[in-house]
């Protein structure tokens, strides 16, 4: 008997494409840049793919639900700004796109609060060696930052958040603790 050639070995399994997936897709992402149907249908038509408010709901909601074509799949991410592939593809990767980009503007964020902080820290340095330096307008000099701040804030309107806030998210506050070794010392 002569051997079989072993079959070849299929390729990495690819996530199911389906009429399911897009039109679950269409309402995360609309939920999550905050459009009505309406807007979303007014995008659609502005880019090429007339729709009305109705189409997207019947897509998302409808029983049964609208079924979407070739064209309005490729509207769809168009408008969305995603990849057709990725916008046919499970819901579920939208979510961990979502995730990504939130995390990354809260990093961004944190990163700029940092440098602000240091820049803060800087200036204040400079108050402190002219206060040093000339202590006789130690005063007035405190004074009149303190009428600049006020008025900046009154000009600006309350501050909702404190730069503080990072320190409420469990993961910062891991990120805070300190190693055993630099606690030791």
């Amino acid at each position: 008997m002569s051997e079989q050639p072993a079959p070849p070995e299929s390729p990495l399994p690819t996530p199911a494409l389906s009429e399911e997936h897009a039109a679950e897709r269409v309402r995360l992402e609309r939920e999550y840049l905050g459009w009505s149907t309406g807007e979303l249908a007014k995008r659609m038509t502005a880019a090429g793919y007339p729709m009305n408010q109705s189409s997207v709901w019947r897509i998302e909601s409808g029983e049964p639900r609208r079924r979407i074509n070739l064209d309005e799949a490729i509207g769809f991410a168009k408008v969305f700004g995603l990849p057709l592939e990725e916008f046919l593809g499970p819901p579920e990767s939208s979510s961990n796109k979502h995730i990504a980009d939130v995390t990354d503007v809260v990093l961004d964020m944190y990163r700029r609060l940092l440098d602000l902080m240091k820049s803060t820290g800087e200036a204040f340095k400079l108050v402190d060696q002219y206060n040093a330096m000339f202590p006789q307008h130690a005063g007035e000099l405190n004074d009149r930052i303190a009428r600049a701040i006020a008025e900046e804030n009154r000009r600006r309107g309350p501050v909702r958040e404190s730069p503080m806030v990072f320190l409420r998210y469990p993961a910062f506050q891991q990120a805070e603790q300190p190693s055993d070794a630099t606690s030791q010392e």
